[in-house]
């Protein structure tokens, strides 16, 4: 059993907590088993971790006590107490429980209308007071039917891929061989992270930028751990830049990954972007206009950027 993710470990500590907790204890290899956590991880865990886990102010009457495990003769034993938060149901504020719905929709596709995920759905819809397809309306994002299938199928038979690809920052296509790692929608749009023999590491590539797609008779071996996709993730070399942005522009930083946002008193917001591709930037500075101001950029960025790219721009048309 290969070694969890920290993301790995903490789902499972969250669903084992209340199960130990309402069987008055269990054995550490059967927790283990059932929860799929090796049990030296799960030790350390509960030992290093849980235990200064609980609610403020964090004095030791309100951290959660693991019992047994120090214990030479209950080493195999472990029981939970001063979690009873953890028995009581979450209760799911309305943007929680909208995009739940809307996460739920988005896998109907192909499923019984009739089945437990429709009718959970509709009870929760019904709790809300909105109507699924009225009120709410799902969408998956456009994408070349034809990448997606051979991308699905090349993912989970774990075979290599050959595209023909257009890069957005840098406006232009190359061809690129990829082990296709998992199919994702995400902000109305279609990507395939995968691992990409040119670049030499894990990328995410937008499938409706794949110019053509050539399945490969070629196997990979997929990773342990692939990591959360994501459609953008930022490399710790990019660049960061630092923009003053106008009130009323927020939706440059809903749709821009920032590291860093901070609302000041004129109404303004400075925020903190990771920039892999200069294209990418330009493109931004453009659509903002007079309503974001370069601010500061590591490494430096010409603070004319927007000028430049607009001066290309109109060259083209002369």
């Amino acid at each position: 059993m290969s070694r969890l993710s920290a993301g790995d470990r903490l789902r499972r500590m969250l669903e084992l907590v209340p199960w130990i907790m309402s069987q008055g204890g269990a054995e550490l290899s059967e927790v283990s088993q059932r929860f799929d956590y090796p049990e030296a991880e799960l030790r350390e865990d509960l030992v290093k971790v849980l235990f200064v886990v609980g609610l403020h102010p964090f004095t030791p009457d309100e951290l959660i006590y693991v019992m047994g495990l120090d214990e030479e003769e209950n080493g195999g034993w472990v029981a939970i107490s001063n979690a009873d938060y953890f028995s009581r149901p979450l209760r799911l504020t309305h943007g929680q429980a909208l995009g739940l719905i809307g996460a739920g929709e988005a896998l109907l596709t192909g499923a019984d209308p009739d089945g437990p995920l429709s009718r959970g759905l509709a009870k929760l819809a019904d709790g809300l007071g909105v109507s699924v397809g009225e009120d709410l309306a799902v969408s998956l994002g456009e994408s070349a039917d034809e990448w997606v299938e051979p991308l699905l199928e090349a993912a989970i038979g774990h075979r290599q891929v050959r595209i023909r690809y257009f890069s957005y920052g840098r406006g232009q296509e190359s061809e690129r061989v990829i082990h296709p790692l998992r199919v994702f929608s995400e902000l109305g749009n279609w990507y395939v992270q995968g691992h990409c023999q040119q670049a030499g590491g894990v990328r995410v590539f937008r499938i409706d930028r794949i110019r053509s797609l050539q399945m490969l008779e070629t196997p990979f071996e997929p990773p342990d751990e692939a990591g959360t996709p994501s459609a953008f993730e930022a490399r710790e070399g990019d660049p960061r830049v630092v923009l003053r942005l106008a009130p009323g522009t927020s939706w440059a930083i809903e749709k821009y990954p920032t590291d860093k946002q901070t609302a000041l008193d004129s109404g303004e917001i400075e925020a903190t972007l990771p920039v892999s591709e200069i294209g990418r930037l330009e493109r931004l500075l453009l659509q903002l206009g007079t309503q974001a101001e370069l601010w500061h950029a590591d490494p430096p960025v010409a603070n004319d950027q927007a000028q430049v790219a607009a001066q290309r721009v109109l060259a083209r048309y002369e």
